[in-house]
């Protein structure tokens, strides 16, 4: 679908930074998506410490950020509304629902669920931060999460800052 969008007269996303070649755009989508879940609060952030760093790579790297937002903005309007772009957005997405049934939706499909755990993480991307906080705030149900060994003391340090963000789930497009 990126090749596709990539040729498409509508979409423009080229630049000197930018990368031709679908797979590499697709890299950088997906770190963005990993990073920001393309949530508002969060894109801002990631905007801010782009401007604030040194010419050319504040440009560099607004452009790539740019054209990561534009590359998803694309995929989300040329899939269907029953489809996802990706697996991550599709957990974006139960994190919405989760929060907008207050937690009903969950007990539905898991009535007998008696904790939810995320073993051996490395890094966590934020789709899963913001579904795990909508488990926590619409739930009944205990959240373990446990890192690895190497990068355990980092993120047990970060974890409150990634949980500290408006209507998880939430992103910068129409869902």
């Amino acid at each position: 679908m990126i090749r596709s969008i990539l040729s498409d007269e509508d979409v423009s996303i080229a630049s000197p930074v930018v990368p031709s070649e679908p797979q590499s755009v697709e890299q950088i989508r997906t770190e963005i998506e990993a990073v920001t879940g393309f949530h508002p609060g969060r894109l801002n952030i990631v905007q801010d410490v782009v401007g604030g760093l040194q010419a050319p790579i504040n440009a560099d790297g607004a452009e790539l950020l740019d054209a990561a937002v534009s590359i998803e903005q694309a995929l989300r309007q040329v899939t269907s509304t029953s489809t996802s772009v990706s697996d991550v957005a599709f957990v974006r997405r139960a994190a919405r629902e989760l929060l907008a049934t207050d937690g009903a939706i969950w007990e539905d499909a898991f009535p007998d669920v008696e904790r939810v755990s995320l073993v051996g993480v490395s890094s966590v991307p934020a789709a899963y931060i913001d579904l795990l906080h909508a488990v926590l705030a619409s739930v009944a149900v205990p959240v373990h999460v446990h890192f690895r060994r190497g990068t355990g003391s980092y993120l047990t340090q970060r974890a409150s800052e990634l949980f500290d963000v408006a209507s998880p789930g939430m992103v910068v497009f129409e869902s």
